[in-house]
């Protein structure tokens, strides 16, 4: 089996540090003739002791952002209690023995180990004396902070996902199987494609932003409102998008949403015609944003 310059860390978001931290080993394998390679887990660490962590991708777009940064082999293990349990240096001699690492290249602030008593000096320190080589990458700033998970999260769950896809490098999506709702939509004018809220993944606070959805091969123009619907008595939290200038039937279909910026917060109105005026005035803001009136 071929030696690896090995990247490690969870890359729950495959945001901009991530990314330089990836990037990196990958640019290492290939001056060194070696195989770029990633030991990550499938499951976040701190939910197996109870915690809630919002996912900020799932793990299929996870790995499909390393391949496309060109990283040759993926370890998405499960981490388990006997994995948490294993002192550091049993964790390095873990990895040593199913990766091959030549060179091991970690974050600034990566842990690891039992009750994380590893860090990136004890990294570095455990791995030349078992004649493997380690790289610590310094962070990537954002508004003079490093650009970390969780600041992302606290973004897109207060609707500012603007400034969270300046630090993810792309824009936040959430996919699901369009399903039936009301259908109320449609009886005003504004046809929508309903999801449901994938309840492991963040979500960004309720209200109404323009969005981009990708149904097939398409990416199309939209506005999407997340929340209850309380102006015609909602009872479940949903992602309802109106697809521009879009009539087809896919209900049953996988679209993804993309969300580019938040218009505004959820509103009652009193009856579905002030409901529709404030619908067409979301749109109208929206397709200006594109370009599209």
């Amino acid at each position: 089996m071929a030696k690896t310059v090995l990247a490690l860390g969870m890359f729950d978001g495959m945001h901009i540090g991530h990314k330089k931290l990836i990037e990196t080993a990958v640019r290492l394998a290939k001056k060194e003739g070696l195989e770029a390679a990633v030991y990550t887990f499938s499951n976040h660490p701190q939910a197996l002791f109870g915690a809630k962590v919002p996912r900020l991708c799932s793990n299929e777009e996870r790995l499909a952002i390393m391949r496309r940064l060109g990283v040759e082999r993926i370890e998405l293990a499960p981490f388990t209690r006997e994995l948490a349990s294993l002192s550091p240096e049993r964790f390095l001699d873990l990895l040593a023995e199913k990766m091959q690492p030549h060179t091991l290249v970690a974050g600034f602030s990566y842990t690891f180990g039992r009750n994380k008593s590893g860090n990136t000096e004890i990294l570095t320190r455990l791995a030349l004396k078992r004649g493997i080589g380690a790289a610590v990458i310094p962070p990537v700033s954002f508004a003079n902070k490093p650009v970390s998970s969780t600041r992302i999260r606290e973004l897109i769950e207060k609707g500012d996902v603007q400034n969270a896809q300046l630090m993810l490098g792309r824009t936040y999506t959430l996919s699901g199987e369009v399903v039936e709702n009301s259908r109320i939509g449609r009886t005003i004018g504004f046809p929508t494609a309903n999801i449901l809220p994938d309840p492991s993944r963040a979500l960004p606070a309720d209200g109404v932003y323009i969005s981009m959805a990708r149904v097939g091969g398409d990416m199309l123009p939209a506005v999407t409102s997340i929340g209850m619907n309380p102006t015609v008595g909602g009872k479940r939290r949903m992602i309802e998008t109106h697809i521009f200038d879009f009539n087809s039937d896919i209900y049953g279909s996988t679209i993804e949403v993309f969300f580019v910026k938040r218009l505004r917060g959820v509103m009652e109105f009193s009856d579905l015609e002030e409901l529709k005026t404030r619908i067409e005035s979301d749109s109208k803001k929206a397709k200006e944003y594109f370009g599209c009136v």
